[in-house]
């Protein structure tokens, strides 16, 4: 699949990504290696005119299937989702744009809950977060009630609406 950025022209085959050079001779393609941060995305990065620019690959797959989104609009309602919550997973089918509280709905490294020591009793304070604001959804006696509510709270809040 043959795309175009910032004037350089890229071409995507099974999961790889070359770069076109024009020189003398003629075109010629080199393989860009696709590096990952350290969340575990992958990118692509190049230079040109002394400028570096960084795309992400799930936003960039996205962007190949669907050319009229705008890939450069980077605001907080413009945000590629990866519908299984799988970040290696790339496919057209598994990507979709959301805000970027939606985005995070479906993480799956966020518990919801935190152990509160206190002088008298330990209590496990359950909370959810919905358009920047904490809801607390009480305090627990134990680490699987707090953990219970918080998941509750999610199927009733966090609700991404296609």
């Amino acid at each position: 699949m043959e795309f175009e950025l910032h004037g350089v022209k890229f071409n995507y085959e099974y999961g790889n990504v070359y770069r076109c050079y024009h020189l003398k001779k003629g075109d010629v393609w080199k393989e860009i290696k696709l590096q990952t941060d350290s969340k575990k995305y992958k990118y692509l990065e190049f230079n040109l005119n002394k400028k570096r620019y960084t795309f992400k690959l799930h936003r960039l797959m996205y962007w190949l299937h669907n050319p009229d989104w705008d890939i450069f609009n980077s605001s907080q309602d413009n945000s590629i989702d990866h519908i299984d919550g799988n970040n290696q997973n790339n496919n057209i089918e598994n990507l979709r744009v959301v805000t970027n509280q939606e985005n995070s709905f479906n993480m799956t490294r966020a518990k919801g809950y935190t152990c509160r020591n206190n002088k008298k009793k330990k209590k496990w304070k359950a909370q959810i977060s919905l358009n920047r604001k904490t809801i607390c959804l009480g305090l627990f006696d134990n680490e699987i009630d707090a953990r219970n509510a918080y998941l509750v709270a999610k199927e009733k809040y966090h609700i991404i609406n296609s």
